[in-house]
């Protein structure tokens, strides 16, 4: 009898390890987080973290996305990518409520570092290029996760330095970029190393804000300039109480644009 049960023992032990060992080596396991239902991801944030295998260096990257509360796998959904001002911002917090975030998946893509776009703009092209290089696998990934983004309400925003960092995505034609996102908000800012703008399309759509406030100076009213000269025709609105911040002036009028040019 105690062979019998001992028998019995090892074969359960080697029918829990075979089921581990298939778990290990089966290529279509995912973790639970990747195969969180529509359910318990909806009205959450979400921290991502990029996979090595979307990237051709060894960099770790990591990024938030909110995920609206009515969101169902089988339903397009319309997208913010924001990208914030200073150093940038992996935190969906840092996103001013531009859009609807009960509509809209909101993603907060950081810079390299924390470092500066307008800086590595004057510092040249292969400066500013890095940029993308760190953030386009997040990009990849995102798109990977979240297959169902719509395709028409595709939007990369930024202020400050992250509309240089939007304005220079426009301005050299960035690949996964320019051909992905259709519409574009630059808010305070929009330098790029050529302002020639090549990336922009008849088909996108484009937004340039900036402070008027007597007195105050500011960057999108020489982004706006420059686009003209380019031949480039955005929408622009001035806001005659901002200067340079995201005032709740700008965000009116950037959600404003947003709901009655972008969303179908």
């Amino acid at each position: 009898m105690k062979k019998i049960l001992f028998a019995i023992f090892v074969l359960f032990l080697l029918v829990i390890g075979y089921g581990l060992v298939t778990v290990w080596l089966d290529d279509s396991y995912v973790p639970d987080a990747e195969c969180a239902s529509d359910s318990s991801i909806a009205g959450t944030v979400m921290r991502l973290n990029v996979p090595g295998e979307f990237s051709d260096d060894a960099v770790q990257r990591s990024f938030e996305v909110r995920v609206p509360e009515g969101y169902r796998e089988d339903t397009p959904v319309p997208l913010l990518v924001w990208f914030s001002p200073g150093g940038g911002s992996d935190r969906v917090a840092s996103v001013p409520p531009v859009v609807d975030f009960h509509t809209f998946l909101v993603v907060a893509i950081p810079y390299s570092d924390h470092k500066l776009p307008r800086l590595a703009i004057k510092a040249g092209e292969e400066q500013i290029n890095a940029f993308w290089k760190y953030e386009a696998p997040m990009l990849a990934y995102l798109r990977y996760r979240f297959p169902n983004i719509s395709q028409h309400v595709r939007i990369a925003a930024g202020f400050s330095s992250g509309a240089h960092l939007v304005g220079s995505g426009i301005d050299l034609d960035w690949q996964g970029f320019t051909d992905f996102f259709t519409a574009f908000v630059l808010h305070e800012g929009g330098y790029g190393p050529k302002m020639h703008f090549f990336g922009i399309r008849s088909e996108h759509k484009l937004l340039v804000t900036y402070g008027t406030q007597k007195g105050y100076r500011s960057y999108g009213k020489v982004v706006a300039r420059k686009m003209k000269h380019a031949g480039i025709h955005p929408t622009i609105i001035t806001l005659p109480r901002t200067t340079h911040a995201m005032t709740q002036e700008s965000m009116d009028a950037i959600r404003e644009w947003i709901e009655q040019t972008v969303l179908p």
